[in-house]
């Protein structure tokens, strides 16, 4: 029955490209000192140790960790021993124009921070290391719609020649 079992995963799966027909950005170690200081923030993984093959299902695991659900709501202080008795109040503009323009420069941060800890956490376990890339570089490896394509990208890199670079460690 195991087998069975992953004899039908094995013909679900779609066949990964070749390595060598997917496109990649540059990521040739820069000397410039601010990617080195924003390689925490802008960066790529690597590991010796994984095919391609694997590099594309470590990827789309952690991957599948990053949708992010908006803020939970919850009440003010209600003792133990009672119900709540008062409903939650859900004002939109409690923190008026000024909070939802400071909010809305802060929220891409936040949300690519947030990402990349879950990320970094996730891999990390799997024995990749970081490397830093500059910021342009690493928006063109995370921001394409076509989720495949983004993780055969990352996949071709985590699975590659090892970088003749430094780690990030931060």
């Amino acid at each position: 029955m195991l087998a069975a079992a992953q004899a039908n995963a094995q013909e679900a799966a779609p066949a990964l490209p070749d390595p060598a027909t997917v496109e990649v950005p540059d990521v040739t170690p820069s000397a410039d000192p601010k990617v080195r200081e924003e390689g925490y923030k802008f960066y790529y993984f690597h590991s010796p140790d994984v095919s391609f093959a694997e590099a594309y299902q470590d990827l789309k695991e952690c991957r599948a960790y990053l949708p992010m659900s908006g803020p939970v709501k919850v009440p003010g202080f209600i003792p133990w021993d009672e119900t709540q008795r008062r409903r939650t109040i859900e004002s939109p503009g409690m923190f008026g124009l000024v909070g939802y323009a400071i909010g809305a420069l802060i929220q891409p941060k936040v949300e690519r921070g947030v990402r990349s800890n879950k990320m970094r956490r996730c891999m990390g376990t799997r024995g990749y290391v970081r490397y830093a890339i500059p910021e342009a570089t690493w928006e063109k490896l995370n921001d394409d719609k076509d989720e495949g394509a983004l993780i055969l990208k990352q996949a071709k890199l985590a699975s590659g020649p090892a970088p003749r670079d430094e780690v990030v460690t931060k």
